[in-house]
């Protein structure tokens, strides 16, 4: 009925039939129900939506608080009055990530009202850049991009110590790294600040003052680092002085004493700055007998000196243990570091100038030292006894003098005598007297351990032959503790030995035998070489002598001579009933 009146009637009719006023934001269509209600139909979204069309996209995504939505009415009522809010949104329950897609975290979660970012009465035309809401104070000049730089969990002021500058042009290494951003980037000014307005941001005398007043080039980093302001890594090699060996760890300042580091330094001569510690024993420059390397040690050539030419261990001495002089120290170019003074002047070539200001052998020698030692080794072991070479030879040669020669307190001041040549006077009689007291009948100082090559057992009442020869002395004279001619004490049993077999042997016959064991046996073999029955060839001789010795001689175990026991009885009748019963 409505939409067939005249508009100005129609709206006096539908605000009479209105339930109530509407809403401030529809004010406009009051009195026009058919801008919202279709004819005989309650309010549909479809009408709602072709007002509100960001809604409307929004629906069609199926995106935020919208994206299931099929009827307005139920959630925005109208005609509640002109101040009415029908948007119904409970900020505190509201989930900003899920429903808007723009979750709020670090300094935008402590955000409490909606309308800070919200100016307008939709909520749909806010915008999720950074300048929407915030200054931009770098006026365009480092992009859009905020989050490169800045984070809303860290406040604006703090970022700059998370601050990574090498996205920047210019890269902090060194002590760079410890300086505060406002030493450079002045009044906040981040990017074209006035420190580097105009300047090059890779030349050091942009920021830093030019100590050297431009006498070297401009390019800082061939002798200076950003680690230290006071490192130096001074390319040497470049100037007419290359330092190499000691000198590359000396400090600048050392020789460089004038802050221009252009003035000229003397380096033609070594004394230009080390002091001649030789005085004037050595004339000419250092680099003669020195290196760089290392100025404690020289390579001097010894042999241009043919009065004491080194060898042996000289060679390895070190110069100042010879040539050292009596003047003590000499003041260094550093008054509070005294040098030695090392003088070649006046050197004594005797041995006794270094070694030994006491002489060991009293005076007994001389003075000729090389005659028994060599610079090789001091120990004497080449030396030869002109007196019975022999005698000092073999075992005798590696033991040490003083065992022989032994001072004698008798003489004042003591002197070592000649020792006595007899091998009792060094060494105790191991045989206790069992043996003449002439060791070297049997012993020879060639032999290790004692040995005895000049015995021979022939020269005894018991010549060794057969067997015997390969039996071990230990096996007939063993260690024996008892009195012996040099008394009472334990040594090795020569004297008396028995020589009777069964000394040794154990007598397989028990005593059926009273001949001695050599009437049959021989040390060759202790086996029958070949035995023959004294006067019965003529009964061996026939049908017997095609029998062992077995078959007559059986083992018995019986009483014997020697007692009870079992052997091979020998003794046996002769008569044929002995081997023959019933005969």
């Amino acid at each position: 009925v409505v939409g067939s009146v005249r508009p100005a009637a129609a709206g006096q009719l539908g605000a009479l039939l209105a339930p109530g006023p509407l809403i401030k934001a529809h004010g406009a269509l009051e009195g026009r129900c058919t801008e919202c209600h279709e004819a005989g139909r309650k309010i549909t979204a479809a009408k709602c939506l072709t007002c509100h069309k960001p809604v409307a996209a929004r629906v069609a995504a199926r995106k935020g608080v919208h994206r299931a939505v099929t009827e307005c009415a139920s959630c925005h009522p109208d005609h509640v009055g002109a101040n009415a809010d029908v948007r119904r949104l409970n900020p505190k329950t509201y989930n900003h990530a899920t429903e808007a897609g723009y979750p709020l975290e670090g300094g935008h979660a402590k955000v409490a009202d909606c309308a800070a970012c919200h100016k307008t009465r939709t909520l749909l035309d806010a915008r999720t850049t950074c300048n929407s809401c915030h200054e931009d104070v770098h006026k365009g000049a480092l992009g859009m991009e905020c989050t490169r730089c800045h984070s809303v969990r860290t406040s604006f002021k703090d970022s700059q110590a998370s601050f990574d500058h090498g996205i920047a042009r210019f890269k902090l290494t060194g002590a760079h790294v410890r300086v505060t951003c406002e030493k450079c980037h002045a009044r906040g000014v981040y990017v074209n600040s006035d420190l580097f307005r105009g300047k090059d941001i890779n030349t050091c005398t942009a920021c830093h003052r030019d100590p050297h007043e431009r006498r070297f080039d401009a390019t800082c980093t061939s002798c200076h680092t950003t680690e230290h302001w006071d490192t130096r890594t001074v390319n040497h090699a470049r100037t007419r002085f290359p330092l190499v060996g000691a000198h590359a760890q000396v400090a600048c300042a050392s020789c460089h004493r004038d802050p221009d580091m252009t003035k000229p330094v003397r380096f033609d001569q070594c004394s230009a700055c080390h002091t001649n510690p030789h005085r004037d024993s050595v004339k000419g420059d250092c680099n003669a007998c020195h290196t760089e390397q290392t100025f404690r040690s020289g390579r001097f050539d010894h042999t241009t000196v043919p009065s004491f030419t080194l060898t042996g261990k000289h060679e390895t001495t070190a110069c100042q243990k010879c040539h050292i002089g009596a003047g003590g120290t000499a003041a260094s170019a550093d008054a509070a570091t005294p040098r030695r003074v090392v003088d070649f002047k006046g050197a004594e070539t005797a041995c006794v100038a270094c070694h030994l200001t006491v002489d060991p052998h009293k005076g007994n020698f001389g003075r000729a030292c090389d005659a028994c030692h060599s610079t090789a080794t001091f120990v004497a072991k080449g030396f030869a006894h002109p007196r019975e070479p022999d005698f000092y030879g073999g075992q005798h040669q590696p033991v040490g003098c003083e065992k022989c020669h032994k001072p004698d307190p008798a003489v004042k001041p003591a002197r070592a005598t000649a020792p006595a040549m007899a091998c009792a006077a060094c060494h105790r009689d191991v045989h206790l007297g069992q043996v003449a007291n002439v060791c070297e009948r049997c012993h020879d100082v060639k032999a290790a351990k004692f040995a005895a090559p000049a015995f021979h057992h022939d020269s005894t009442a018991f010549a060794l032959t057969g067997k015997h020869l390969t039996i071990e002395c230990v096996a007939c004279h063993k260690p024996e503790t008892r009195a012996f001619p040099a008394g009472r004490g334990t040594a090795v049993a020569y004297k008396p030995t028995a020589s009777a077999c069964t000394a040794c042997h154990k007598d397989p016959h028990l005593g059926q035998f009273k001949a001695g064991c050599e009437s049959c046996h021989t040390a060759s073999a202790f086996k029958l070489p070949d035995f023959r029955h004294t006067g019965m060839d003529d009964f061996f001789g026939g049908f017997h002598g095609r029998y062992g010795c077995a078959s007559c001689h059986k083992s018995e175990t019986r009483a014997y001579p020697a007692g009870r026991g079992a052997a091979v009885r020998y003794i046996v009748g002769r008569t044929c009933g002995d081997c023959h019963p019933g005969f």
